[in-house]
């Protein structure tokens, strides 16, 4: 049987994820990848760690909120750009989102321990950023490159307006030229990667 110690079973809540029972893990919440829904399950449950599957930018709000509580994320093949992301929101462990559930389960134990865990896709983009080998930004004009230092900093839209002295609009349109340049439709997608890059 697989414990965390002296017999105890390991206690998880599941945002975003189907879970299968396994032998040691206790699912005492199973809730949407959603800030308030996540932190209320949290704060009523106290489980040893929160496993997360996230949806775009509402993640990070959910990793932040996690507080005390260790958190493992599961990411789709096409959002390793989020990792570092994740891991400065606070989250110790990554796993592919098609992991196998024993994986699944060790890495449970080991982030619900306190250590950190990564795997391959995780581990790839940690080395190019340590490495300097971080995959490089698009050519961007002036105007979009300090809307993408903006957005970096999760900024909403008319956040970037007010900052930036500009209309709505105008904001709304260069962020559609970034996402395109990035090609992508996922605004935490092009955060991460201007992080990645050094932005802002």
């Amino acid at each position: 049987m697989l414990t965390r110690s002296l017999g105890k079973l390991l206690k998880v809540v599941a945002a975003g994820v189907p879970v299968v029972p396994a032998d040691g893990i206790e699912v005492i919440g199973s809730v949407p990848p959603e800030p308030d829904a996540v932190a209320g399950a949290l704060a009523a449950a106290r489980p040893d760690v929160l496993l997360l599957r996230p949806a775009g930018r509402a993640g990070l709000a959910v990793i932040r909120r996690a507080g005390h509580t260790p958190v493992l994320v599961l990411t789709p093949p096409d959002a390793g750009e989020l990792v570092l992301a994740a891991m400065r929101a606070g989250a110790r462990g990554f796993l592919h989102d098609g992991a196998d559930p024993a994986d699944v389960v060790r890495a449970l134990r080991v982030v619900a321990g306190g250590a950190a865990v990564f795997g391959q896709d995780a581990a790839d983009r940690l080395y190019a950023r340590l490495t300097g080998t971080a995959p490089s930004l698009p050519a961007l004009t002036a105007r979009e490159r300090e809307v993408l230092g903006l957005l970096a900093d999760d900024l909403g839209n008319l956040a970037i307006a007010a900052r930036l002295n500009l209309a709505p609009k105008t904001v709304r349109n260069v962020v559609c030229g970034i996402l395109a340049k990035f090609g992508t439709t996922d605004r935490a997608v092009v955060s991460a990667r201007a992080r990645e890059a050094g932005l802002p």
